[in-house]
């Protein structure tokens, strides 16, 4: 099937922009497109470089606007700044966004201190912290406020219709209000972390976003609504396309929103005007507008999602209704394989997750969701201009929203409802085969039955290797006693502990570096993987990158609900950032220190180490590493960080012996001596660390101590992830290839290590 000159306008305009606005490409590129057009003059090929160089040039001039509005201005650290509140804020909702009283335009993302109730429109003075976002775009952040000293409020009429339909939803849908918002304002902060996770874990998270769905519900009741009320099918379609613009203005333009609005304003056109180009030309034409507006939509997932998955769905449809008819099952089931597979690529490399039940899932909410929408819009509607009507139509609304919920809830808690992966660009490879085999499955004009044979085939394969890898993963995990993964991250540590009920505790996340993020490419997914919903604790065991590195992709995705470490200031960014990430999102904080002790699960969690009353504190930040012990029945297990001799010096004759050892430092020379080994006399030993790594760790002395101490070595390098599984009286370790059994030895609680459990991480 040929290309359409839209899609390759569009592919090179948006190549120029999404390169550009990552500095991907330098100077001498636009010399070079330059160069081809003095070259060749064929008119096909001028016309897609011209449109990379016009892209390229757009990129440039949106940076240059970014760098003079007032989050390019802003410089990281204390701020004041008097401020205009452009959406109202509620004390569960404390992420906003605020204009800035001054000569810089644009506005900035502000979290609100504890307790807020601001209004849209409100003026005032803001006093906190404006911290730069870690993406690739450096001039935006978060204001992360201390103190708001409020002024008089003037709100404007788009300010003071905000602040009306946020405090009828809250009166009308109760705790059902963060959903709401969420479908009709495209506010998902109050969304809880759990329900989001479930949403999109079933496929159905293009719902809780504004997206060509939202855009595509409202076009379609009003099209109804206005051949029922007798108007020409003319205003009936101009009347729906300018509220459906109208709409997307309101909420700020998001881009998947723009895109169906621009869309449907096209396909009126050409409607009008008698042209019947084709459907993915059309497409790309609306996604070309959309980045013409606004350049960044470039960078913007969930843009690229939405084209892509209605690119799918397209193409989908058009083959079912010429193999298998016009019926609406057949349309909803083409169009839904079509967007799965045509999504499934970017979800898996930007999102490590593949949702495997939305094709099914989508049957029903989409009709649940389809007369949602519209009934929460009505109910307001009716607020407004028949209140007697409003809380019936918010009755049934709210039913049809539990029901969502409930298909969501149970669908995404399926155990093969999702694929798993690391988001990285690798992970797309599979899904792109799948992609091509869909192709061909689909490809000429032959037997409906062959196609569907072949298309058969490749779902019955793709779904069982999928299953098969994650219930692999997922093996070495089962029952219901205490886990202990030492994650292979390279050289660096991060290991996650689930206790008997489900509760998980991360100790370290993995190094980071400018090409790779071992939190969001290994320790996340692990996480989604196993359908874990937060983190009871995370620990960081000291402030090096090959520890604290992942730890901040690691909060982006999941709630934290304390996070201990030594406290130790450094002048690291990756440390202080933490410390802000931590502020922004309102996480809880607390120092570790010497006998500070919790319990989860009957698992006991005791810190020994660091002690700021040590002679040698602040002196080397290993030797300040947390070192953690844990005990569940019989079994005790040591995690050493990287602390060393010294360290171990201080702590002997206060541990007696463990069954596991984590060892110090990756297995350094100056770590696990003699006299520690002696000790601890574990019967097993892992070592966090990167294949090849430029330290030359484990070290051949110390694997030699190990190895006289009778304590067996599992190492991340050889072995992978190493999964140690125990129900309080024996353990199994199991790697890579190889797997062991062992029993844990019956010791006595260690010595100096009073203290009740901590009331921050009393089991819950």
């Amino acid at each position: 099937m040929p290309i359409a000159p839209a899609v390759l306008l569009l592919l090179c305009y948006g190549a120029g922009l999404a390169t550009g606005l990552l500095r991907f490409l330098g100077p001498e590129v636009p010399a070079l497109g330059v160069g081809i057009l003095l070259l060749v003059r064929r008119r096909g090929v001028a016309i897609w470089v011209w449109a990379f160089l016009l892209g390229q040039a757009a990129a440039v001039i949106g940076l240059a606007r970014e760098r003079s509005e007032c989050a390019g201005r802003l410089r990281p650290g204390p701020v004041a700044v008097d401020a205009r509140a452009t959406e109202p804020v509620e004390p569960d909702q404390l992420l906003g966004q605020v204009m800035l009283d001054a000569t810089c335009p644009g506005s900035i993302a502000v979290r609100w201190p504890e307790g807020s109730r601001v209004a849209a429109g409100t003026r005032g003075r803001i006093e906190g912290r404006w911290i730069l976002a870690d993406s690739t775009d450096p001039e935006h952040g978060i204001l992360v406020a201390r103190r708001f000293l409020p002024g008089p409020a003037g709100p404007g009429p788009a300010e003071r219709l905000r602040n009306w339909v946020a405090a009828t939803v809250r009166r009308l849908y109760g705790e059902r209000a963060a959903l709401v918002e969420a479908l009709i304002l495209n506010r998902r902060s109050g969304l809880p972390a759990e329900l989001r996770d479930r949403y999109a874990r079933a496929g159905l998270v293009h719902i809780l976003s504004i997206s060509g769905f939202h855009v595509g519900v409202i076009i379609g009741w009003v099209l109804l609504a206005g051949r029922l009320a007798g108007l020409p099918s003319r205003r009936a379609q101009s009347l729906a396309v300018a509220l459906a613009l109208g709409y997307v203005v309101f909420l700020g333009w998001p881009p998947p929103a723009a895109r169906a609005a621009i869309l449907a304003g096209l396909v009126v056109q050409f409607r009008w005007r008698q042209r019947h180009p084709g459907a993915v030309g059309v497409l790309a034409a609306s996604c070309l507008v959309v980045l013409l507006l606004d350049p960044r939509a470039a960078l913007n997932p969930g843009a690229w999602l939405s084209a892509a998955a209605l690119t799918g769905a397209i193409l989908a449809t058009q083959w079912s209704d010429r193999a298998l008819g016009t019926g609406w099952g057949w349309r909803l089931l083409a169009s839904s394989v079509g967007a799965t597979v045509a999504t499934a690529p970017i979800t898996a490399s930007q999102f490590g997750m593949v949702s495997l039940t939305g094709v099914v899932l989508n049957f029903v909410a989409i009709p649940v969701a389809g007369l949602a929408v519209p009934g929460v819009m009505l109910s307001l509607l009716a607020a407004a201009l028949l209140p007697p009507l409003a809380a019936p139509l918010a009755a049934g609304s709210g039913a049809l929203l539990a029901l969502l919920d409930q298909v969501a809830w149970r669908g995404g808690g399926w155990s093969f409802s999702a694929a798993m992966q690391p988001a990285e660009p690798s992970s797309a490879l599979p899904w792109l085969a799948l992609l091509a085999a869909a192709g061909w499955s689909l490809q000429g004009h032959h037997h409906r039955w062959l196609a569907l044979r072949r298309a058969g085939l490749v779902l019955c394969a793709a779904v069982w290797l999928t299953v098969g890898a994650e219930a692999a993963a997922r093996s070495h995990d089962a029952g219901s006693g205490l886990a202990l993964h030492f994650l292979d991250v390279g050289q660096g540590d991060a290991a996650l502990i689930r206790t008997p009920h489900g509760h998980w505790v991360l100790v370290d996340a993995g190094p980071r570096t400018d090409r790779d993020d071992a939190g969001r490419r290994v320790v996340v997914p692990f996480l989604a993987s196993h359908r874990a919903a937060g983190l009871a604790a995370a620990l960081v065991s000291h402030a090096h990158a090959d520890h604290l590195g992942g730890m901040a992709a690691v909060l982006d995705r999941f709630p934290v609900h304390t996070l201990l470490e030594p406290a130790e200031l450094v002048p690291d960014p990756l440390y202080t950032r933490l410390l802000d990430q931590l502020a922004a999102l309102g996480e809880g904080w607390q120092p570790a220190r010497d006998g500070l002790r919790f319990e989860l699960d009957s698992v006991r969690f005791t810190v020994l180490h660091p002690d700021t009353s040590w002679s040698e504190w602040q002196l080397d930040l290993n030797e300040d590493s947390i070192v953690l012990l844990v005990e569940y029945g019989s079994f005790r297990a040591l995690l050493a960080g990287d602390a060393g001799i010294r360290a171990e010096s201080r702590l002997a004759n206060r541990i007696g012996r463990v069954d596991l050892l984590k060892v110090g430092h990756h297995g350094s020379g100056s770590a696990s001596g003699d006299a520690w080994l002696t000790e601890l006399s574990p019967g097993v030993a892992v070592i966090s660390v990167g294949r090849g790594n430029r330290y030359g760790h484990p070290h051949p002395a110390t694997l030699e101590r190990l190895r006289r101490h009778g304590a067996g070595v599992w190492r991340t390098d050889r072995d992978g992830t190493i999964t140690v599984t125990t129900d309080g009286r024996s353990m199994v370790i199991a790697g890579r290839d190889r797997r062991e059994q062992r029993t844990t030895e019956k010791t006595s609680a260690p010595r100096g290590t009073p203290g009740s459990p901590d009331p921050m991480l009393r089991q819950r």
